[in-house]
């Protein structure tokens, strides 16, 4: 895909004017348990903030760590509060993570670093962030699929994390859910993205090769060894992302492929966390969810 027609894309979904309309829709906030704007790091930065709310019944001992999109340039952990809430709804702990946005002085290493002290947070301060969950599933959305995919990994494999640079306690991943991910970009070519495009979204560094490969998951997902699901549709832009991901989990047992065949107006990519109460948002949330529970039980 030409790197016009991918910002084009995601501009739609991640307008400011978009996030605004979609807010007014949330539900209130106040009617979930939580604690909201908690720092991970003490630079006063709003992006170094989490949120996590609370399951109220039917607890279950698993916290979903949840990761925004936005293509690495947009986006707000606040804009995933109702699809978070879905998981809290099912008797899921939920944490949000934010992210420092890529203004063209950082790359999606420096992301990635922004991503791994917040995980860190999470997992070093269970007591006084009230966690009482013994394992966690990583879900993400576009970019934040990306992430998810990585930091499945990171967190199960400690050799893989010593090599980005990071070190965590040690973590059961239950499962990694990736919605529309963005898979593979360590070898894409000038037919495919500008290099304006490539440095707008990955960073000024994207032509350091080695760096782009650590955190490509393509690059490391045969040692993935946690349960994998994944979700994309007819009219997700980054569709052939996600059938990438598929070819290369073909014959495993534990990955599980949604691919939503409709026209529909809303249903198109990450629509499950954009267009909650679709439809086909429901079929995907409820497949998640259905998904951790399989492999909670296990």
């Amino acid at each position: 895909m030409k790197v016009g027609r991918l910002i084009v894309n995601i501009l739609k979904l991640t307008s400011i004017d978009g996030a605004k309309k979609r807010r007014k829709t949330y539900p209130p906030i106040d009617k979930y348990e939580g604690k909201i704007n908690i720092p991970y790091t003490d630079d006063g930065d709003h992006q170094h903030t989490l949120d996590i709310f609370y399951a109220k019944e039917n607890r279950k001992n698993c916290l979903v760590i949840d990761i925004h999109g936005g293509g690495y340039i947009f986006g707000d952990h606040y804009d995933n509060y109702p699809f978070v809430f879905e998981f809290v709804k099912e008797g899921f702990d939920a944490v949000t993570v934010d992210y420092r946005l890529n203004d063209g002085t950082i790359s999606v290493k420096d992301q990635c670093d922004d991503i791994a002290k917040c995980i860190k947070h999470i997992l070093t301060h269970r007591k006084e962030l009230n966690i009482e969950d013994d394992v966690v599933a990583i879900t993400g959305d576009s970019a934040g699929g990306h992430f998810a995919l990585l930091f499945a990994e990171a967190l199960l494999d400690k050799k893989f994390a010593k090599e980005l640079g990071y070190e965590f306690p040690k973590e059961k991943v239950v499962a990694c859910l990736a919605n529309c991910p963005v898979y593979n970009f360590a070898h894409i070519g000038d037919d495919n993205l500008s290099n304006s495009g490539m440095k707008r979204m990955f960073g000024p560094n994207y032509k350091d090769t080695n760096m782009m490969e650590l955190v490509c998951p393509k690059m490391h997902i045969k040692s993935l060894t946690c349960p994998v699901f994944v979700s994309t549709c007819k009219h997700d832009f980054l569709r052939v992302q996600s059938l990438m991901l598929k070819e290369d989990m073909k014959g495993r047992d534990d990955f599980e492929f949604i691919d939503i065949n409709t026209d529909e107006k809303h249903v198109g990519h990450v629509h499950n966390v954009l267009h909650i109460g679709n439809y086909f948002a429901n079929q995907v949330n409820e497949a998640m969810v259905a998904f951790i529970d399989k492999y909670l039980k296990r």
